[in-house]
C-alpha cells in the first residue's frame, strides 16, 4: 500500500518534456495521481475530451496535494490554469513550483494574483530538486 500523499501534477501538457519529467518521478515513487501524463503522449485526435476533463476534475478531489509547475517558456498556459481553479474550489493544499520563473510586482505575472491565495501552501519561483522531491512527498 502506498502512504505517499497522492499527488496531482499540473504543467504544461504539450510540452513532451515535462511529461517525461512528471514519468520519471513516478517512477521514482511520487504517488502521481494526473492520467493526463499517460494520455499526453497519444494522438490528441483520439483523446475523448469530456472524459479527459471528467478524469481531472475527480483526480484533483481526490488529491492530498496540488502542485503546480512552470518554466518562463510555458506561457501562455490554459488547461494548467484551469486545474488550479479546480484545486482552489476544492480548497486543495497547492504548491507552485518554478524553474527561474520570474514574477512581476504587484500582478504576479505570468501567473497572476491567484498566487496569493489562502490554499496556496508552498511558492517557489526557483525550485530547486529538493523542492521537487519534497513537494512530490519523496522526501520525509
Amino acid at each position: 500500500m502506498n502512504h505517499r500523499p497522492k499527488i496531482y501534477v499540473s504543467s504544461r501538457a504539450s510540452i513532451i518534456e515535462r511529461v517525461a519529467m512528471w514519468q520519471q518521478y513516478k517512477t521514482m515513487g511520487a504517488n502521481i495521481i494526473s492520467t493526463w501524463i499517460d494520455r499526453a503522449s497519444t494522438n490528441t485526435n483520439a483523446i475523448n475530451y469530456p472524459d479527459l476533463w471528467h478524469s481531472i476534475q475527480e483526480e484533483i478531489l481526490s488529491c492530498d496535494r496540488f502542485v503546480f509547475y512552470a518554466e518562463p517558456g510555458d506561457f501562455p498556459m490554459k488547461g494548467a490554469m484551469v486545474e488550479v481553479g479546480i484545486a482552489m474550489a476544492y480548497v486543495k493544499p497547492i504548491w507552485i513550483l518554478g524553474n527561474n520563473l520570474e514574477l512581476e510586482g504587484e500582478t504576479f505575472r505570468p501567473l497572476g494574483s491567484w498566487v496569493k491565495h489562502h490554499s496556496i501552501t508552498v511558492f517557489k519561483p526557483r525550485a530547486t530538486l529538493n523542492d521537487m522531491m519534497q513537494a512530490l512527498g519523496l522526501h520525509s
